[in-house]
């Protein structure tokens, strides 16, 4: 169970840092290399005090993808 919880973890995360790096990308090249190196800070950054709108939906997804990775992490991967 504590595998599954990692994976589909693991697969929010991915989907969130893609997800907010393409609207990053949309507005500027250099702020996309810069979210690429420093990703979990960075989309707490662009989320709260740039564009809440476009990816509050994204931020709030890899938010819940780490709790499931902790939660399968906390259980034990078998």
């Amino acid at each position: 169970m504590g595998s599954f919880l990692v994976l589909t973890g693991v697969l929010l995360l991915m989907a969130s840092a893609i997800w907010i790096i393409g609207e990053v990308l949309k507005k500027d090249v250099i702020m996309a290399a810069l979210a690429l190196i420093v990703f979990p800070i960075f989309s707490i950054f662009w989320t709260f005090w740039v564009d809440y709108k476009k990816c509050s939906t994204a931020f709030y997804l890899g938010l819940a993808g780490a709790i499931l990775s902790g939660i399968g992490l906390k259980i034990g991967i078998s």
